[in-house]
């Protein structure tokens, strides 16, 4: 299981790197696309469409690692009010609620890329994009956040003991 544990943060770490690139590339397209445009009049046909398939890349590819470190928004101010072992039981829950939409919400995705790579379907701009491309990267990040949701309510029940309650 531990490999497989470190696979998985792996392929987060590989992702999420990714994801900064993409923001290099993203910024050099943009930056390109200003110059061309109002220096050269000469505005390119693939640059807004790339960009804004690198807009949703970026965000799948950082949402599994901000899922893993717990960087997401997390409105806990109900969880942290409350007593330590009321507190406990309400986080887990949270991330039983990640777990099962998250999961949900991946197996969706999963079938209709499904569909959408049968079917050849293609986004609707200027430079063709498969559709595809979009949405593997959302099924990946959805379903690699379920299990690190999953992950984090497993070890809620092997780190949490009576000493960390009342330390709380």
């Amino acid at each position: 299981m531990k490999r497989l544990f470190w696979l998985h943060d792996a392929t987060t770490k590989a992702t999420f790197w990714a994801a900064s690139f993409g923001v290099l590339y993203l910024t050099l397209v943009t930056a390109g696309e200003v110059f061309s445009r109002y220096v050269l009049s000469a505005p390119t046909d693939w640059a807004p469409d790339t960009a804004a398939v690198a807009f949703a890349l970026i965000t799948f590819f950082a949402v599994p690692w901000l899922t893993w470190r717990a960087g997401h928004a997390s409105m806990d101010f109900l969880i942290m009010s409350t007593p330590a072992r009321v507190s406990v039981w309400m986080q887990r829950v949270t991330y039983l609620i990640g777990f099962v939409v998250c999961g949900l919400c991946a197996w969706i995705g999963a079938v209709e890329t499904a569909r959408q790579v049968s079917m050849g379907v293609m986004i609707v701009s200027v430079t063709p994009i498969p559709k595809w491309a979009v949405f593997v990267p959302l099924v990946y990040a959805l379903g690699s956040s379920a299990l690190y949701f999953a992950r984090h309510l497993m070890a809620s029940f092997a780190t949490l003991d009576a000493a960390e309650l009342k330390g709380r």
